[in-house]
């Protein structure tokens, strides 16, 4: 698993020149919850993206990584070497880190909204996205709920997140 990781991050392409429009990719890996790797049609290399108006919990974050492999696991089973649809906000594409931000969608369900609803991960609160009002109503039935991190994870972690 170590090597098939080192390739992965070893074949990342430069962001320039990517086409910020509606458009198929296939996903390669998948780090963590809300973290993955894409190829672009008409693209070489390998682009790392993070799903837009997503927080999900990381290995080794602040706050421990309460949730983090059930968050990757469902992630994985989802998307993984498959082919899904990405969209873009209307202003924000990349992250400081040169991530791209990416709705995705697989079968016509929003990715994005689907790992929020299983309790999978939260908004992130202090960026803006188009979507972020929806997915807020999406993770307050979540953790009225108890759903995912908000029913297992203990409150001294949940109360570093929004």
């Amino acid at each position: 698993m170590l090597l098939v990781m080192s390739v992965v991050l070893s074949a990342h392409g430069p962001v320039s020149g990517v086409d910020f429009t509606r458009q198929t990719a296939h996903v390669v890996w998948v780090f963590d919850g809300d973290t993955i790797v894409v190829t672009l049609p008409g693209k070489s290399g390998n682009y790392e993206a993070n799903l837009m108006a997503v927080d999900a919990a990381g290995w080794g974050e602040d706050g421990g990584s309460c949730y983090a492999l059930e968050a990757a696991e469902f992630l994985r089973a989802l998307i993984f070497d498959k082919d899904i649809v990405i969209t873009w906000d209307s202003a924000d594409k990349m992250d400081r880190r040169g991530r791209l931000l990416v709705y995705a969608e697989i079968d016509g369900k929003d990715v994005n909204a689907e790992v929020i609803r299983r309790g999978n991960a939260w908004v992130p609160r202090k960026y803006p996205a188009d979507k972020k009002a929806e997915y807020i109503g999406i993770e307050r039935l979540a953790r009225e709920s108890r759903i995912g991190l908000w029913g297992i994870c203990p409150d001294g972690y949940l109360k570093h997140r929004p």
